[in-house]
């Protein structure tokens, strides 16, 4: 049985994520140059927990990963990719995963994660004995989930015979946070909780307001950037502001700061060098027991919002999601 994988001192705490790779709904300054050049800087400095999926850009993002991979040793970085849930399947894992392998120009996986609950015509048990197949193999070092429910996990570690989920990937930062009982859950069975959306697409990085909304697509649609929420959340930003300032840091690097005092694993989106070395520099920092008190306190006043983990309509078969994605 796996356990304690994320205490290994050589994992960052803090990670890369790379939805942004594939991913061009983020305003006019995408480049991915820029993206594959800030990602090898980001390893450079010790970020070397790579996050991607099969389903950024259908691919795209695993190439560009492995295209950053290239002038780095293989035991320089820990990578974590993506099964999508629509391709879940024992039939199709190993096709998926030799994919995966090709673009990322990887013999193995650090972390293989299905992306979300498969839909309920998939069986679990047959999926994740799969799974633990290829491990059994050597061509992934670990099995993890993303979204995934308590009662999905506890079914696909029962699948198993020597292995078990050792971690699961949801949406988590300051303002937004997944039921107490699941967080519960995973930290009575050893399952780190890998967050997501760690800055809440940037509303936590101080450079949005009232007055001044996201361009990018991504962001406008995103509910989070409302009025009411900028009201509701005006006491949390303005001591992540105060605590940044004093500390001449950026809200950025507090929020991930905190995070990771939270024992998560934040794997922040970038898009230039530049954030990029503001992630660098929030691995580094510690945050006082009054800092913490501070942020706290803001957060009791103000709740937090409640997240799902269901992303994927269940009910839909495979192949229709499948086709569906492909239009997107």
């Amino acid at each position: 049985m796996e356990k304690g994988i994320f205490d290994n001192s050589t994992i960052s705490r803090i990670g890369l994520g790379t939805w942004q790779l594939g991913l061009k709904g983020w305003g006019p300054d995408y480049n991915g140059d820029e993206l594959v050049e800030s990602l090898r800087i980001g390893i450079r400095n010790g970020l070397n927990f790579i996050d991607t999926a099969e389903v950024y850009g259908m691919g795209r993002s695993e190439t560009l990963v492995g295209n950053a991979l290239q002038e780095f040793d293989r035991k320089q970085y820990f990578v974590a990719t993506k099964l999508a849930g629509f391709n879940s399947s024992s039939r199709m894992v190993r096709k998926r995963l030799t994919m995966s392998l090709r673009r990322l120009k990887l013999d193995y996986i650090d972390l293989y994660q299905v992306h979300w609950e498969p839909s309920i015509y998939t069986s679990i048990p047959e999926l994740f004995r799969e799974l633990e197949n290829l491990a059994d193999e050597g061509l992934i070092n670990h099995i993890g989930v993303s979204n995934f429910s308590i009662k999905t996990i506890k079914k696909a570690n029962e699948s198993m015979k020597y292995r078990k989920v050792v971690s699961n990937q949801i949406k988590f930062n300051l303002v937004e946070r997944p039921s107490h009982d699941l967080q519960e859950f995973m930290k009575m069975n050893d399952i780190k909780l890998i967050a997501w959306s760690p800055l809440a697409q940037g509303f936590l990085s101080g450079n949005y307001s009232h007055g001044n909304r996201p361009k990018g697509a991504v962001r406008r649609i995103n509910r989070l950037f409302s009025e009411a929420n900028f009201t509701r959340f005006a006491p949390l930003l303005e001591v992540m502001r105060y605590i940044s300032e004093g500390r001449r840091m950026t809200p950025t690097q507090i929020a991930l700061a905190y995070e990771k005092f939270l024992g998560v694993i934040p794997i922040p989106g970038f898009r230039t060098r530049k954030q990029v070395s503001e992630i660098v520099a929030s691995n580094s920092i510690s945050l006082s027991k009054s800092e913490i008190v501070s942020i706290e306190n803001a957060l009791e006043k103000c709740g937090t919002i409640e997240t799902s983990v269901g992303l994927y309509p269940r009910l839909v078969p495979n192949f229709v999601a499948r086709i569906g994605a492909l239009l997107i």
